[in-house]
This record gives C-alpha cells, sequence and structure tokens, in this order.
C-alpha cells in the first residue's frame, strides 16, 4: 500500500488556518464593536468657520478652560463641538469677547496708540473701517463673506484740490442664490455713505465668479446693454410669475408652466405739438375814442369864474362927447341910446361852421391755441407673446388608482381669457396668448419656498440618524460577509479529520492508498463514509489500525 505523503507548506498552511480564522473573527468584532460606538457617540456641529489663526488659537484655550471638547477642521479654519454643547460654548466665548474677527474697531480700542505715528493712525483707521463694512455687507441675507478695500486720497485744505475716493467690494454668494440689482445698488450706497464725499458710482462690485455686479460708467453700450437684457426679463419673469399664481389654484400646485417673451422699446422719445383753432375766437382787449370839434366863436368855454378863458367885450360907438365908462369885471357896459345889447351866446354875431366829429376803436382777438409737450421713457411694450402649459387632471380612487383627464375646451377657452386679462392683452399691438393641455411626464415637482438658512444634512438630528443607520449597515456587512464565512470556515475545519477518516477507511475497504482519496471522496456522503469505517475496523481491526498508523506517519 503506497503512503499518501503531504507537503510541508501545505501542513504549515493548514496549521494556521484556524489562527487565521480567530485573527478575523477578533478583527471583524473589533469593528463591529467600534462602528457602534461611533454611531451612538457625539456629533459635532460647526461652532465657528473662517477663523484666522489667531482667533481659532483663542477660541481653543478657552474652550479647554471650559472643558467643551472640540475639533479642528478645515486647516484649523473651523472649530466643531458637541451639538449638545455649542450653545454653551458660544455663551462662554461671548463673555470673553470672543472670536476678535481680527481686527475692526475693537482692535483700535484695545491696541493704545501712544507712540504711534499718524501715517499708521490712518492706516489703521482704514482697516478697522474696511473690515467693519465686510462684516456689514457678510450680515446680508445672500451673501457668505466680503471684503472691502477702501482708496482714500489724502484731502487738501483747498477745496478746489480734493479727491473723492473709490471702493471695491468682493463678495462670496451663497449657493444657490443670487444678488439682483437693487441689493446690489443697496451695497454700493452702504459703502459710499460711510465714506465723505463718495459717490456710489465709485464703487465697484464684484463676486466670487469674477462677475461684475456694479456698472460704474452707467451711460457706456455695455451698461445700456445690460441694463435692457435685465429689465426685459424681469418684466418677462413678473408675466410668468402672475400667471402662474393665477392658475395654480385652479389646476393645482406644480402643474401650470408659463413662458412670457416681451418686445421692449427702450427708445426715449420726445415730441411737441401746437395746435389752433380758428372756430374759437376770444375778445382779449377793446379800446374806444371818440373826438368832437365846432367851429366857430360862440360858445367858449372854460372854467367858470375864470376872466382869462372869456373872449373880449364887443366894441360900442358912443356919441361925440361922451365919456367912456371903466369896465369891470363880469360887468355889462350900457348900451348907448338907441343901441341894441346883444348877448354873446347870440348867434346874431357869431360866424358858426360845419361841426366835425372822429371815432376810433380798436379789439384785439385772441384764437384758441393748445400746445403739448409729450416725452415717452424707454421701457414700452410693444409686443407681447404668451405660452401656457396646463396639465391634465389628475384624480385618485378609492384603491388608489390614478386617473388623467383632459380639460375640456369650455375650461381651456376660460383660462385662455384669464390669461389674455392678467398680461393685458392688447389686440392692436400684436400680442399673442397660446393655452395648450397636456399630460407632464412624472409628478411635477411642488414649487417650494425660500432655500433653507441651513440645510437639512447639516442638522443635528439629521447627522445623528445618519450615523446610527451607517452604523448598522456597516455592523450588518461585518455579520454577512466576515463573520459568517469565517465561521463556516471553522465548522468545516473541525469536520474535516472525521470526513477524512471515512476517506480512508472507504478507500482500505476499496484497497487502494491514502493519496487516492482525494478522488473518490467527493463522491461518497458523510454518513456512508463513517458507516462503512466502523464496519470495516469492527471486521478486520488490524488491517485498520495499520491505516492509521500509516495516516500519522504522514502528518510527520
Amino acid at each position: 500500500m503506497a503512503e499518501a505523503v503531504i507537503p510541508a507548506p501545505q501542513r504549515i498552511v493548514t496549521g494556521l488556518k484556524p489562527l487565521v480564522l480567530l485573527v478575523g473573527v477578533a478583527a471583524a468584532i473589533a469593528a463591529g464593536v467600534g462602528v457602534m460606538l461611533w454611531s451612538v457617540g457625539p456629533t459635532y456641529s460647526l461652532l465657528y468657520g473662517g477663523l484666522s489663526g489667531e482667533d481659532a488659537a483663542q477660541v481653543a484655550q478657552s474652550l479647554d478652560g471650559g472643558g467643551i471638547p472640540y475639533k479642528l477642521e478645515d486647516g484649523g479654519q473651523s472649530i466643531h463641538v458637541p451639538s449638545a454643547q455649542i450653545a454653551a460654548a458660544r455663551l462662554r466665548l461671548a463673555s470673553q469677547g470672543l472670536p476678535e474677527g481680527g481686527g475692526g474697531v475693537n482692535a483700535i480700542t484695545k491696541d493704545p496708540s501712544f507712540g504711534v505715528s499718524a501715517f499708521m493712525e490712518s492706516a489703521r483707521y482704514q482697516h478697522a473701517l474696511e473690515t467693519e463694512l465686510a462684516r456689514t455687507i457678510a450680515s446680508l441675507q445672500n451673501v457668505q463673506g466680503a471684503r472691502v478695500h477702501l482708496a482714500l486720497a489724502r484731502q487738501s485744505a483747498f477745496v478746489s484740490d480734493r479727491k473723492p475716493g473709490s471702493a471695491s467690494v468682493f463678495l462670496q454668494i451663497k449657493a444657490g442664490r443670487r444678488l439682483d440689482d437693487e441689493q446690489t445698488q443697496a451695497i454700493a450706497n452702504l459703502v459710499a455713505s460711510s465714506i465723505p464725499e463718495m459717490q456710489a458710482s465709485q464703487v465697484t462690485i464684484i463676486d466670487q465668479a469674477g462677475r461684475l455686479l456694479s456698472a460704474p460708467n452707467t451711460e457706456s453700450d455695455h451698461a445700456v446693454r445690460d441694463k435692457m437684457f435685465e429689465f426685459a426679463h424681469r418684466l418677462e419673469e413678473s408675466y410668468a410669475q402672475r400667471i402662474q399664481e393665477l392658475l395654480t389654484p385652479l389646476v393645482g400646485p406644480g402643474r401650470v408652466r408659463a413662458q412670457v417673451v416681451a418686445q421692449v422699446d427702450m427708445a426715449t422719445t420726445e415730441s411737441t405739438r401746437e395746435q389752433f383753432n380758428p372756430q374759437s375766437q376770444v375778445v382779449r382787449s377793446e379800446s374806444t375814442s371818440e373826438e368832437a370839434a365846432r367851429n366857430g366863436a360862440g360858445n367858449a368855454g372854460g372854467v367858470p369864474g375864470a376872466l382869462t378863458n372869456q373872449p373880449p367885450q364887443p366894441g360900442v360907438a358912443l356919441p361925440p362927447g361922451a365919456t367912456p365908462a371903466v369896465a369891470q369885471s363880469g360887468a355889462t357896459p350900457p348900451a348907448a341910446a338907441g343901441a341894441t345889447t346883444t348877448p354873446n351866446n347870440a348867434t346874431g354875431n357869431s360866424v358858426t361852421g360845419p361841426d366835425s366829429t372822429s371815432r376810433q376803436s380798436t379789439r384785439n382777438y385772441e384764437i384758441d391755441r393748445t400746445m403739448a409737450y409729450t416725452r415717452t421713457p424707454a421701457g414700452r411694450v410693444t409686443r407681447l407673446t404668451v405660452a401656457v402649459l396646463v396639465d391634465n387632471l389628475r384624480t385618485t380612487s378609492a384603491d388608489g388608482k390614478v386617473t388623467e383627464t383632459p380639460l375640456p375646451p369650455e375650461q381651456v377657452e376660460r383660462l385662455t381669457a384669464l390669461v389674455r386679462d392678467a398680461v393685458g392683452f392688447d389686440a392692436a399691438r400684436g400680442d399673442s396668448v397660446n393655452v395648450v393641455n397636456s399630460s407632464f411626464l412624472g409628478t411635477p415637482p411642488v414649487e417650494e419656498g425660500e432655500l433653507e438658512t441651513i440645510p437639512i444634512w447639516e442638522k443635528a438630528w439629521f447627522q445623528n440618524i445618519a450615523k446610527i443607520v451607517a452604523g448598522l449597515v456597516v455592523l450588518l456587512i461585518v455579520v454577512f460577509s466576515v463573520l459568517k464565512p469565517l465561521t463556516r470556515g471553522l465548522l468545516n475545519a473541525a469536520k474535516g479529520p472525521a470526513l477524512r477518516q471515512g476517506a480512508i477507511a472507504a478507500a482500505v475497504a476499496a484497497g487502494g492508498a491514502p493519496g487516492a482519496v482525494g478522488a473518490e471522496a467527493p463522491q461518497l456522503q458523510y454518513e456512508q463514509q463513517v458507516a462503512q469505517a466502523r464496519g470495516l475496523v469492527t471486521q478486520d481491526p488490524k488491517r485498520g489500525a495499520q491505516v492509521v498508523k500509516q495516516w500519522v506517519q504522514a502528518d510527520e
């Protein structure tokens, strides 16, 4: 009978296999315990981020003094503490005035200025002003961080030599947020109002992507084009939002989509008009003058009682030897004998001619006149094109089955009328409104409001649940991928000698050598092999003892 010889390396591997299995089981158990301890351990939350080296060192020293555990991340710029102790940590740091923020007005009040030059005083004040402005801007809702750089010229005693300063602002916008023109202009006005004699046009604002948010030269072609595009875009968004808010209560949230294209005339026009109406006349002024004149000597006029305005008395012939009497004022001289006296106003002694009369009249008429000055500003809508897509009606039955139903034509017409009224439809300028009813693919997302300040994955309760779930998943992976195969290997190693003994017995019964067992052993079952081995040993004990002796010698 030939002896089965097992090589030495195979014998070493066979001997070390149980030890390796035990080490693997111990490592798997240690990994599972570590994962469980990590999953039930405290969750760390961000205390402060973006700290300078000095501020991080002061905050860490204060936390050590209070016995609060912490972890440094992001190269020492962020400090994390357990979520349960974050409020206590912030109160402790606030009581100590930490973190200081690396400057600002606090640095000026903290550091004495005795012995410091005027240049250093000015530089420190400018740096403190920049820091305070950056902090104020960073406190806005959509801004994550900000830096401000001021360029202030030295002021002269002469007013004509004074130069205004300028400023540049670098903004780091939060993810998913944007700044509109009003917010950008507000930041520019904030910086300009903080510096004497600085205009908002001297403030330049850019974001982390290098985009210019402010337009210092508002008269340039680029700035005007951007304004035109922004105005048209905001107008289209306003119309689209108005349509969606109007139709959402009728068709349901997320089941209406609207797009508006607005053609806007950005040209500014001015016109002056003057119009006359000859049919409407009004007398503005009238002047009349009249003159009357009489020819002859009669009826001399004058002021009563004035002698100079009276004509001389007519002469009277006296008889020879008569002495003329002295005429008195206002007296009538005595008439001579046989003479006839004629009054001054008598027409018998006066020569009269025709009277002359002159009359002149002047009238000024005003014609109705209308003057109009019209100035049409930029931004006049010349045409609107509206496209609205409405989803089908969905109804859910009692068994949970969803049924889609197209909108009837009457309802589509009513929706079209509502859209026309919402956008101010004007057929004279060529407006177009098209409402289409069609089925949306998939469930339309519900429109949400503003983004949360803190994402849900950064909240403490979410992190705690995630850690527990991750720990359970890792533990199950260790159990099913490591512990279970190792346990199966140990059980197979324990059954190996019995299987081998039964196989050897079967080989002896067949008259073969132990080395030939490997070819026939897989064909026999374990119970049959054991029964055959027992039967052979009972029938021929000597032969069985000899086989066992050879087997022992082969394993040495």
